[in-house]
């Protein structure tokens, strides 16, 4: 038996859509800056955090439709 899940809970994953992109990104211009700070290698670590968060939100996206999909 499938249990369904009710449409709050649905708009629930719809919200963190938002905050799992956003966060992502964030992170890795944070990380990265930091890294160019420490390392001095401007602006590339800021560049592979950019694009590793973009991934990760990439990767979270993905997550968060299929569960919205399961039905």
């Amino acid at each position: 038996m499938k249990i369904r899940q009710p449409e709050q809970s649905k708009l629930a994953l719809g919200f963190s859509l938002g905050g799992v992109i956003g966060s992502n990104i964030i992170g890795g211009i944070i990380v990265g800056y930091v890294l160019d700070k420490w390392l001095k290698t401007s602006p590339w670590m800021i560049i592979s955090g950019v694009v590793l968060g973009t991934i990760g939100a990439l990767i979270g996206l993905y997550r968060i439709t299929s569960r919205l999909n399961t039905d």
